[in-house]
């Protein structure tokens, strides 16, 4: 899926639920004057567990937990 600007990933079982959005920003500028939907739970840029290799070897329950490490938690938007 895709919407103008935005990378879009819907995940299926076993990591149904999990919705990734990547901003297509290209420049400091842009990426200064950006504000998240209130629906983002996290900017995961940086962290590895999001990245496609580990994300594939995750487990449901593991991605779950994840969202407790920025202080929310699945559906809590």
């Amino acid at each position: 899926m895709s919407v103008p600007s935005f990378g879009v990933d819907v995940f299926e079982p076993p990591l149904h639920g999990l919705v990734l959005v990547e901003a297509e920003i290209t420049s400091d500028d842009e990426a200064r004057a950006f504000v998240p939907s209130p629906e983002c739970l996290a900017e995961v840029t940086d962290d590895a567990r999001f990245a496609g290799g580990k994300l594939v070897r995750a487990s449901r329950s593991e991605v779950l937990a994840w969202p407790a490490d920025y202080g929310t938690r699945p559906g809590s938007s």
